[in-house]
Parts: C-alpha cells; sequence; structure tokens
C-alpha cells in the first residue's frame, strides 16, 4: 500500500512540475503549441522515438494501447522519467541559447487476467513557451514594436486496456484525458516615446475532455525466438470542451517586468465556450525482434492538422507525418560474470514534418539518439537514458533554425506484486 500511495504522489508532483516548466520556442506560438513526443519513455527515445508495434514487459508503451499485452502475468511496472533540453535558436542576424527542465512521464502497468492488461500514465501532449519581439513602423512613422508571449500547453492521463482474443493478436484502447491552460498575449508599444499608450491583447484559455486512441497488434512467430511485429494505431477526431478569457486593454508600462498603468478596457469577455478541436491521427509500425537479444524496427505517423480549429477559427496548419527508425541490442542479458553484457544499448533516428507552414516554409525537424538500460543489482529494475541531437526549422525567410539536444533519464521498476509467499 506504501508503494501504492509513493506512485499516486509522484504523479501529483510530476503535475505539478509539469505545469511550471515547458520549452521555449517560437514555433509554439502556433496551433496548439509544439507537439509532445507520442512516446516519451527513455527507451523509446533512444530508439527513434518508435512504439507503433513494440509490446514489452519492461515498460508501459502509451503510444499503442494493444502492447499492453506484452506484460508479465504477475508483474506490476511503475515509470517515470525527466527531462532537460537545451537549444541554440540562430536567425541571419543572431543566435541565443535556452534551456527547459522537467518530468517528462508518469505511468503504470499491470494484468487484469491472462487475456486483459491495464496502462495508466501521465504525459504532456504539448507546450507553450514563447518571447518574441517584431520591429516595425507606424503609420505615422513612429518606430512600434510588438511582442508576443505565451505559456503553457496541454497534460495528457490516459487509462488503457488490452484484450488478446486470439493467439499473438492483441487490441487496446486508451481512454484519454486531455487538460491544460495556456496564456498568449500580444504588445504593442513605442520604444522611442514613453507618452504614447500600448495596446496589449491577452487571451486565456483552458482546455478538458476525453478523447480515445485505438491499437492493433500482431505478432508472427518466426522461430523459438524470432518474431515479427505489425502494429496499427488510430486516434478519433476530439473536440475538447475549451474556455476563453479574452481582454483587450491600452496602457502606460507593463513591459519588461515595468508597473502596468491601465488607460482603459477596449474589450474584455470573461468566459466565452467553444471547442477545441483535435483532428484524427494513424500510425503503422514493424518490428523484428530476437527474443533477450536484439530489435529493430520502423515506424509512421500521420494527422490531419489541416482540420484543426479553435472556437471555429481555423489556423494556417498543414498535415503533419513523421518516420522513425531505430534499433537496440543486449550482449548478454542473463550474463553473471560481466555486468556490461547484461546492459542493452540503442540507436534511432527520426524525421518529422510539421503541421507548420510559416513564410510559405515547412517546418520540419530531424534528430539522431542513443540510449542505455543499466540494469539494477539483484533486480529486474533498471535506469534508463536516452540523448539526441537534432534541429527543426529554417533560417530562410528570415526563420529560425534551432539546434537542440535532449537528455532523458527514467527508471523502471519492475516487481512481482501477484505471487503468494511460499516458506519451506
Amino acid at each position: 500500500m506504501r508503494k501504492i500511495i509513493l506512485l499516486f504522489i509522484v504523479g501529483f508532483v510530476w503535475s505539478a512540475l509539469s505545469a511550471q516548466t515547458g520549452i521555449d520556442s517560437p514555433y509554439s506560438r502556433f496551433g496548439i503549441g509544439n507537439i509532445a513526443t507520442q512516446n516519451p519513455n527513455a527507451r523509446q527515445q533512444g530508439m527513434g522515438g518508435i512504439g507503433n508495434a513494440i509490446a514489452t514487459n519492461r515498460f508501459v508503451n502509451p503510444a499503442n494501447p494493444a502492447s499492453y499485452s506484452g506484460f508479465d502475468s504477475l508483474s506490476f511496472l511503475f515509470n517515470a522519467g525527466f527531462n532537460a533540453s537545451s537549444v541554440t535558436y540562430t536567425t541571419t542576424k543572431q543566435t541565443e541559447n535556452g534551456s527547459s527542465a522537467g518530468l517528462s512521464y508518469f505511468s503504470i502497468g499491470f494484468p487484469v487476467m491472462k487475456w486483459w492488461h491495464v496502462g495508466v500514465g501521465l504525459v504532456p501532449a504539448s507546450r507553450i513557451g514563447f518571447n518574441v519581439v517584431v520591429p516595425g513602423t507606424s503609420q505615422q512613422g513612429v518606430k512600434a514594436y510588438k511582442s508576443y508571449e505565451g505559456k503553457g500547453g496541454l497534460s495528457t492521463l490516459y487509462f488503457g486496456n488490452s484484450f488478446s482474443p486470439l493467439k499473438n493478436l492483441s487490441v487496446g484502447a486508451n481512454v484519454n484525458y486531455t487538460f491544460g491552460k495556456s496564456t498568449t498575449s500580444s504588445f504593442l508599444y513605442f520604444p522611442d516615446s514613453s507618452y504614447m499608450a500600448t495596446t496589449k491583447v491577452e487571451s486565456r484559455v483552458i482546455a478538458n475532455d476525453v478523447s480515445f486512441d485505438l491499437g492493433l497488434l500482431y505478432s508472427l512467430k518466426l522461430s523459438e525466438s524470432n518474431f515479427l511485429h505489425f502494429g496499427a494505431t488510430y486516434g478519433l477526431k476530439t473536440n475538447l470542451n475549451v474556455k476563453r478569457e479574452y481582454l483587450v486593454q491600452s496602457q502606460f508600462g507593463g513591459l519588461d517586468g515595468e508597473v502596468e498603468y491601465v488607460i482603459d478596457t477596449i474589450f474584455y469577455a470573461p468566459q466565452q465556450k467553444g471547442t477545441l478541436l483535435l483532428p484524427p491521427k494513424a500510425g503503422l509500425g514493424i518490428a523484428f525482434e530476437k527474443t533477450n537479444k536484439w530489435l529493430a524496427g520502423v515506424d509512421f505517423n500521420w494527422q490531419n492538422w489541416e482540420n484543426y480549429e479553435l472556437f471555429n477559427q481555423k489556423d494556417s496548419l498543414i498535415n503533419s507525418w513523421n518516420i522513425a527508425t531505430g534499433l537496440q541490442y543486449t550482449p548478454n542479458n542473463t550474463s553473471i560474470s560481466g555486468y556490461w553484457k547484461r546492459v542493452t544499448y540503442r540507436a534511432g533516428a527520426r524525421y518529422n514534418q510539421t503541421y507548420l507552414k510559416i513564410n510559405g516554409q515547412p517546418i520540419s525537424e530531424f534528430g539522431i539518439s542513443f540510449g542505455t538500460t543499466l540494469p539494477l543489482p539483484r533486480s529486474l529494475s533498471t535506469v534508463d537514458l536516452s540523448l539526441e541531437v537534432g534541429r527543426r526549422g529554417t533560417m530562410a525567410e528570415n526563420l529560425i533554425r534551432e539546434t537542440f539536444v535532449n537528455f532523458t533519464v527514467g527508471v523502471s521498476l519492475y516487481e512481482r506484486w501477484f505471487v503468494k509467499s511460499r516458506y519451506n
């Protein structure tokens, strides 16, 4: 019971901290922000983020809810991870650096019956964090700057079930509760004149609702230890209920921490109710596995972001897709004499076409990743590490190129909770 209480405390702390930490990317200004990877576990990140065709008894894989069938019939899994990122922003004129850190995932998995397994967890869905200043000139020829700021994002609490109606075949579904708050503002000011009033537009959006993801997984046995896995996923179109507070006012001050002196409220809507349309998504995956030795796989995912809407207003988004490949290798997982023979080594790569197209330039992203799993002494629990180096965006058309380094450390606790103790 103490362990169960500890798990819920960790989940609560994750939720609190994730609301305070995020990213720092100008590209998170659009849509719902920067989309978080659907495979947050450190093991998957070390393999390029693949997961559509992976079922394992060592971690919870929410990318395909059918994968929960891979849990042992007598096991209890707990996974949690911490992520740190460093980013360099480059334009044709200047370079800046930024960083962020926070807890990145929390999950548990366990069997209910031999043919029924459950996964529960909390993961980020998107993150918003930007502060951009665009210089310009007013119609009267006065220097006028416009500042854009934003913070917040969405998180997803999922409850998944996997069923095995036939041998080597499993189906699953995640019931997702997506929630979060974002605050965005634009600020028009005149740096050369302290006597001209500024205009501030602020929007606060709170979202919360239920969505569903489906999964299918089939394993083809090639020999006693060799398997070929096929996975397919589908996320249903969802209209999240949202509330928005919208404020437009003229003021003095309020820039760089200055005190705001409000002159007039131009427009105020305290509680607008509407919907945020999350479009459908689909994924396919294939993986070849030699049990307890090595695994290699490829994933493809697609989402129809052209149909995205917020308060019945479309955004200039395009359909997104990504392809990822990865592999892992364990020299000898039962070795007694050599610790490093029991260590698992990983590598992977991914390419994402994001849902952004700015100034006619599609914003793409790619990354190369490496990872390892370090077994703990006298235990089936492990420490999981991953490192990813990549790039997002371009400097063409006065845009920003982001070069990032992501480091994730995770803990995977494996215990047998359903075995009755015996004494001889």
